[in-house]
């Protein structure tokens, strides 16, 4: 706190003090709090100058009510730039005897339509409390809502004569001897059209009352022109608040007390409108939930665990093995078809025989829901209750219980829960969460309240305060009664909030209750399917199975046809070869003949002229006709090797060399595709590497 110590002309100090604007609150020349403190409300101002006010001076606006001695009502003063407020404030003259300066914003997410020095200057010249920044900072830009949780109520008295005359500011008719506070409170207001219940809505004051004067100050922001509307229609309208009333000093304190009680009454109002809102739509869900048909699904998607307990504990036989799969089998069709069990021959498990005595009662209940019709969706498998009561162990209805009721077969019992969705849920946790948000914020508002009836309590009693004020007391019991009532109020509407906090808490346990057992009971038919799509894999398995044994017979007499082709390819060569190595001597040996259309007509010719040597090279002697043995014609035969024998030769080495020759062209064209591929991958490596440069050079130039 600082105090001066010599006498000085304190209107200096204050010109001083609206020099150095900016740096409010630290400037003030007199407060209660230590310099550290308000060194640290300027710089977290300074941190949040830009989402506090708006720069824009097209929209600065600051707007004054004030009631001077002498004039008859109030006068409204807008002040758009700060040389208007300059202007305004150090007009030579008192001080007003009430004067409310008003601050206010677009909406609750917005900055303050003014600027940060008409601001500051405006809380320097009227030498605002530095608490009050804490209030301040509740306002402002914003994405979400700030702050709901906070309020606050700060107080500064100056009773003692003897220490105040060196604030003493005759010029503007203020003694220094000075009470001031300042606090925040908090309503709900409700909009015409709108879905939602309503919007959470503040308002921060700052009041300060000269005891000897009588002069009142008030600061007021706010979110919209509610609370400024309200503050003009009560000073034109409300006798305690008009300018007649204002003459005396008891009649400003008897105004600024119910100024007071126009701000309490705000924040009390519109909280049973919206409560009952909430109220509303959170019966409406729990109602839903609450008559829900749970026990008709639940008796419908039952279990026969009696029964199917006795299935798995029963003796295996082969005609329960037949029933099992004429229950859990999805090709269940008439006894003479293909897909009949009757006509196919299987063998059965005792694990398979369990399983399917598990999975029936499954998918017993499920012939009446969405299991049933998504198993009718297999060809040929009518789904029908008759079919599965042996095992639920209900008999089938007889034709009295039909006529008394419809049994809808197809229904989904899931369309029963199709309003228990989550998207509820989200709606009903949002209300508690609203419900939850109200009985705080009226909580808090009721402590500022009765801290605020305490406060004037503990003034009026005080030794040091006026005994001319101390005279108001009748007026403070009547400011303290109204208050109270208001306090009691809101208190009501916590008990409200109580009551259907606990309904909330009941209706979201059953609401979770109800999508689990819904969640619960799909996952048990979705198993159902499951185990039901296991089975036809099974099967599935064993044909392929079997396709596999038939496809591996089929492999192997692959196989021995292609041994038998090999050696019929190798015997094939063998006579490719035997037949080069004998066609040269045959083609040389024997000639062809004439055409076979005159062969009868030259018979003798073709009988001599048939070989190129004549008679070859065997001959008989015609004068010895009692030779055993031919005789030999060796030179014959030596004409017969000079022309077989080379052609014999040429004819291998021909087509050895084409045979090479078609070798190396396989070769060549292998090496050439190899060459290919290389050279591609390398023309794509390089335009990859080209990309990477030119990306490179690029991000060069950009950081240039």
């Amino acid at each position: 706190m600082s105090t001066p110590s010599t006498m000085v002309d304190c209107y200096d100090q204050l010109e001083s003090c609206c020099d150095i604007a900016e740096a409010w609150p630290s400037n003030l020349f007199r407060s209660k709090c230590f310099r550290h403190t308000s060194q640290s409300y300027r710089k977290r101002i300074a941190e949040v100058q830009e989402r506090l006010f708006d720069p824009n001076p097209e929209y600065a606006l600051v707007e004054f009510l004030e009631a001077f001695h002498g004039e008859n009502g109030f006068h409204s003063t807008k002040c758009s730039s700060l040389v208007d407020l300059k202007r305004h404030l150090r007009i030579n003259r008192k001080d007003p005897i009430c004067r409310h300066v008003f601050f206010e914003a677009e909406h609750s997410r917005a900055p303050l339509d003014c600027s940060k020095e008409m601001f500051v200057f405006s809380m320097s010249f009227l030498q605002v409390m530095a608490p009050f920044v804490d209030l301040l900072l509740g306002f402002g830009q914003s994405q979400n809502r700030k702050e709901f949780h906070y309020t606050s109520f700060r107080h500064e008295n100056y009773l003692v004569a003897s220490k105040v005359q060196n604030f003493e500011i005759p010029r503007l008719g203020r003694s220094g001897l000075e009470i001031k506070l300042c606090y925040n409170l908090w309503s709900v207001e409700t909009s015409v059209g709108n879905n939602s219940a309503g919007s959470f809505r503040q308002t921060a004051l700052y009041h300060s009352f000269d005891l000897r004067s009588g002069q009142s100050l008030w600061v007021n922001i706010s979110v919209n022109a509610e609370m400024k509307n309200r503050i003009t229609d009560a000073a034109s309208s409300y006798e305690e608040l008009t300018t007649e009333a204002l003459v005396d000093i008891q009649g400003s304190f008897s105004a600024s007390l119910t100024t007071h009680l126009v701000a309490f009454e705000w924040c009390s109002e519109n909280w049973r409108q919206y409560i009952t809102k909430l109220e509303t739509t959170l019966r409406a869900i729990i109602n839903k939930v609450q008559r829900a048909p749970v026990g008709k699904m639940e008796s419908t998607l039952a279990l026969d665990t009696k029964n199917l307990l006795k299935a798995l504990k029963a003796p295996i036989s082969s005609s329960q093995i037949v029933e099992s799969n004429l229950v859990t089998s999805p090709d269940l069709v008439n006894p003479g078809s293909p897909a009949s069990p009757f006509n196919s021959t299987r063998t059965f498990t005792r694990r398979s025989t369990l399983k399917s005595a598990v999975i029936s009662p499954l998918n017993t209940r499920a012939s009446t829901n969405s299991t049933a019709t998504s198993m009718q969706s297999f060809p040929g498998s009518p789904v029908r209750r008759e079919t599965f009561s042996p095992i639920l162990g209900c008999p089938p209805e007889s034709s009295t219980e039909k006529k008394g009721r419809r049994i809808h077969h197809d229904q989904d019992p899931f369309d029963m829960l199709k309003d228990i969705s989550l998207e509820k849920l989200q709606e009903l946790n949002g209300i508690g969460a609203d419900l939850h948000t109200a009985g705080l914020v009226m909580k808090l508002d009721s402590d500022v309240l009765r801290d605020v009836m305490r406060h004037y309590e503990s003034l009026i009693e005080a030794e040091e305060f006026p005994a001319n004020l101390k005279a108001c007391r009748p007026v403070l019991a009547e400011f303290s009664r109204r208050a109270t009532s208001i306090v009691r109020a809101l208190e009501m509407e916590q008990t409200r909030i109580a009551t259907l906090m606990l309904l909330f808490h009941d209706g979201r346990g059953l609401f979770e209750h109800v999508l689990q057992f819904r969640n619960l009971e799909q996952s048990k038919l979705f198993n159902a399917s499951a185990n039901i799509s296991q089975q036809r894999m099974e099967e599935f398995t064993e044909q392929m199975h079997k396709s596999t044994l038939n496809m591996e017979s089929v492999t192997e007499s692959m196989h021995v046809i292609a041994q038998k082709t090999e050696k019929d390819t190798s015997s094939m060569h063998v006579i490719t070869i035997v037949t080069l190595l004998f066609l040269p001597g045959t083609f040389v040996a024997v000639r062809l003949g004439l055409p076979t259309l005159i062969a009868h007509a030259f018979t003798t010719l073709l009988t001599y002229s048939q070989t190129f040597f004549g008679s070859g090279l065997f001959q008989w002697d015609e004068a010895n006709l009692e030779m055993s043995f031919p005789i030999w014609k060796g030179e014959f035969f030596k004409l017969f090797a000079k022309i077989c024998f080379p052609l014999m030769g040429a004819t291998i080495t021909i087509w050895c060399f084409v045979s090479y020759l078609s070798f190396w062209r396989e070769c060549l064209r292998a090496c050439w595709n190899r060459l290919r591929a290389c050279w591609n991958r390398k023309k794509l490596a390089d335009e990859e590497q080209g990309t990477t440069a030119m990306g490179v050079a690029e991000r060069e130039l950009k950081l240039k």
